[in-house]
C-alpha cells in the first residue's frame, strides 16, 4: 500500500521551526505551514513596544526583527543577515554590486533630507539622490537617476570598468551571533544585490533611461553589465564559503519592468550563474520576486535557483501562490498574502481570505506562507495571531 502523508511524515509533529522551514525549503514534508512573513523596519513602525522591541536600534537591525518575529508567533525567517564585511569603495545604491577603486572616487552626503551619490572620475562625474520619507521608513525613492545620458554613461562605464576586482572580506561574525539567537526558531538568511539589468532599471539609471540606453548604445551597456556580473559572482563565491544556509537575492522581477524576452537575454543566465555558485556549495538560492510573474512562469521555470520569495496576489501579482506551486512543480515559493490582509481590521474577512489561501496551498510541498514584499507598516497585531491560529488548525497535516 503507498505511505500516508503521515507516514510520510513521520515525527514531524514535534518538528522545531528551524527544523520545519528547512524541510520546507527542501520541499520536504512538514508537520504543517510555515508562516514566514518578510518582517522589516517598514512593519514595525507603527506598531506596540512589547513587538516592536528597541526601537533606538537603526536600519535593518536582525535582533529586533527576531524580536518582533517571535512576538508575533512567526517561524523566524530574518532577512539580510550580514557574512561580510562592508564593501571597500562603495556607495549604498551605486555600489550595491561592487566597491570602486582608484582613481574613482565615492562621496555619500546628506543634502535637504536627500541621500546623495557620487562617482567621480578622471572624465566626469555622475550623482544619483534618493529621497527618504517618514511613510517608507529606511527605502527611499529615487529622485535624481545617475545617468540620464550618453556622457554620463560614458562616466559610469569608466567607474565601472574600476571595480574592484578582489573579493569582498568575509565576516560572519555577526551572523553567527544571531543564528545562536534564533536557536530552534528558525533561520538567518543572508543577501545579495540584483542582477544587473535590474540593478540598473532599479537602483541607477532608471526604467526608461536603462532601455533607452541599452537600445542607442547596446555595446557599451552590455559590456557595464558584463563587468557588474563579474563582480557580483565574485561576491556569490564569498556566499558560497559562508555559514549562511540560504541565499536571496533580492530581484524584484516583475513584467511590468522587463519582457520575458529580455528577463531571457539578460536576467536568466546570470541568475544561473549565481545559482550554480551558491548550489554547489550547499546552499538554498531563493530569487525575491514581487511583482507580476505570470508571463515569465515558464522561465523561471528553468531557472536553476531553488525558488521565489515574497510573491504577491492580485493586483499587486498576477501569479497567486497556488498557481506558482502549481506552475513550478520543482521551485520553493513564498508568500501569498496581500498587504491589504495584514493592515485589514474585519477578523471574519482575514480568516476566510487566509483559510481560503491555506486550502489553496496545502496539497503542495515547497510552499511557505508568508507576506507580498514587506509586510506593510499598519499591520494588525492580531492578524498575525489569527493567521497562526488557522495555520496550526487547518494548516497541520494530520
Amino acid at each position: 500500500m503507498p505511505k500516508t502523508l503521515k507516514d510520510q511524515l513521520g515525527d514531524t509533529s514535534r518538528m522545531t521551526s528551524r527544523e520545519r522551514v528547512l524541510a520546507a525549503l527542501q520541499k520536504k514534508p512538514v508537520d504543517r505551514i510555515p508562516f514566514v512573513p518578510l518582517i522589516g523596519p517598514f512593519t514595525l513602525m507603527d506598531m506596540p513596544e512589547e513587538i516592536t522591541g528597541d526601537s533606538s536600534a537603526g536600519g535593518f537591525d536582525p535582533f529586533r526583527m527576531m524580536h518582533a518575529s517571535r512576538a508575533l508567533e512567526c517561524d523566524l525567517m530574518i532577512r539580510h543577515v550580514p557574512v561580510t564585511k562592508p564593501l571597500r569603495g562603495a556607495a549604498p545604491h551605486l555600489g550595491s554590486l561592487g566597491g570602486f577603486g582608484p582613481p574613482v572616487e565615492v562621496t555619500t552626503e546628506f543634502k535637504n533630507g536627500q541621500l546623495c551619490e557620487t562617482l567621480a572620475t578622471p572624465v566626469g562625474s555622475v550623482t544619483g539622490a534618493w529621497q527618504f520619507t517618514d511613510k517608507v521608513g529606511i527605502i527611499p525613492h529615487a529622485v535624481k537617476h545617475a545617468v540620464n545620458n550618453h556622457e554620463e554613461l560614458k562616466v559610469f562605464h569608466y567607474a565601472v570598468e574600476h571595480l574592484i576586482k578582489e573579493p569582498v572580506a568575509a565576516n560572519a561574525d555577526v551572523f553567527f551571533k544571531v543564528d545562536k539567537a534564533i536557536g530552534d526558531d528558525g533561520i538567518a538568511t543572508t543577501s545579495i544585490s540584483n542582477s544587473p539589468l535590474m540593478f540598473l532599471i532599479e537602483m541607477a539609471w532608471g526604467l526608461e533611461n536603462t532601455y533607452y540606453l541599452l537600445h542607442d548604445y547596446p555595446e557599451e551597456v552590455e559590456d557595464i553589465m558584463d563587468k557588474l556580473h563579474a563582480s557580483l559572482k565574485r561576491f556569490a563565491e564569498v556566499l558560497a564559503a559562508s555559514p549562511a544556509q540560504v541565499v536571496i537575492q533580492y530581484e524584484n522581477t516583475s513584467s511590468t519592468l522587463l519582457s520575458p524576452a529580455m528577463f531571457r537575454r539578460y536576467c536568466l543566465p546570470r541568475l544561473n550563474e549565481y545559482a550554480d555558485i551558491l548550489r554547489a556549495a550547499g546552499k538554498i538560492f531563493l530569487i525575491h520576486m514581487c511583482g507580476k510573474l505570470y508571463a515569465l512562469r515558464e522561465d523561471i521555470g528553468h531557472g536553476r535557483f531553488n525558488g521565489i520569495t515574497d510573491v504577491p496576489p492580485c493586483p499587486t501579482g498576477d501569479f497567486p501562490l497556488d498557481l506558482a506551486a502549481e506552475n513550478l512543480p520543482d521551485k520553493v515559493v513564498i508568500g501569498g498574502i496581500d498587504p491589504t490582509t495584514f493592515i485589514n481590521p474585519d477578523a471574519d474577512f482575514v480568516k476566510e481570505e487566509i483559510s481560503g489561501l491555506i486550502e489553496r496551498i496545502k496539497p503542495f510541498k515547497g510552499v511557505l506562507l508568508g507576506s507580498a514584499d514587506v509586510t506593510p507598516r499598519g499591520a494588525q497585531v492580531q492578524n498575525f495571531h489569527l493567521i497562526r491560529k488557522l495555520i496550526n488548525t487547518i494548516g497541520a497535516y494530520n
